[in-house]
Parts: structure tokens; sequence; C-alpha cells
């Protein structure tokens, strides 16, 4: 594994934006408006690669303060070999997809937590 990210769901993004970018100093590096409007990612780091995802839903479910934890992810050096140990464990493994030009896929933890594998 090379790096995690995590994804949380807000109705704030600017209030989180500045929060994260007052605490730990970061900045959007990158940001995706769905074509249908049905939602808006923010990706922020303090480097290249981002470390935190804002997804803002068009029509948020209504959450608990402190449980809007979406996915957490991991870029991976063997994507393939990542996704077969999923196969081979007879996971299911959901969405898989390429996304801007590199291969995505989530599988559940046994928590029920979405974790989302992408190719580095």
């Amino acid at each position: 594994m090379s790096e995690l990210h995590l994804a949380i769901r807000t109705a704030n993004p600017e209030s989180m934006i500045s929060f994260y970018k007052e605490v730990f100093d970061f900045r959007v590096v990158e940001d995706f408006a769905a074509s249908d409007g049905s939602f808006h990612l923010y990706f922020l780091s303090d480097s290249q690669r981002p470390k935190l995802e804002l997804i803002v839903n068009r029509k948020p479910t209504p959450q608990k303060k402190g449980s809007t934890l979406s996915h957490y992810g991991f870029f991976v050096d063997d994507y393939h070999l990542v996704l077969s140990a999923c196969q081979s464990a007879q996971l299911p493994v959901l969405d898989e997809k390429l996304v801007n030009g590199l291969w995505q896929f989530y599988v559940q933890d046994p928590d029920g937590h979405y974790v989302e594998v992408n190719q580095v």
C-alpha cells in the first residue's frame, strides 16, 4: 500500500475546507462536480496526493454529527494483485471502473465499511 485517503460527507464544504486549511495546511488540489449535479467532490492535501475527500451530495441524507464517514481508500502499487486477493477470498467486488485513467473498485471490510482501492 502506498497511501490512504479518507472520504467524509458534508453539507458545509466551505467550513470544512477552511478548517482543514487552517489546522492542517491542506488545500484543495482537485475538485470534481458530477455532470448531473448529484454530487461534488473536493480533494484536499498538504502535498500532491489527496489525503481527504469531501463529498457534497445534492440531496444529503440526514446523519448524526460525527457519523459522516463515506469510505476510506488505498492507492496500491499492484492493483491486480489486490483485486485478485479479494476475488480469491470470495469478497464481492463492487463498482470496478476506470476513473480519470486509473482503475478503481470498492470492497467492504468485515465491519461493513466501504474500502476504495485505486491503481497508482
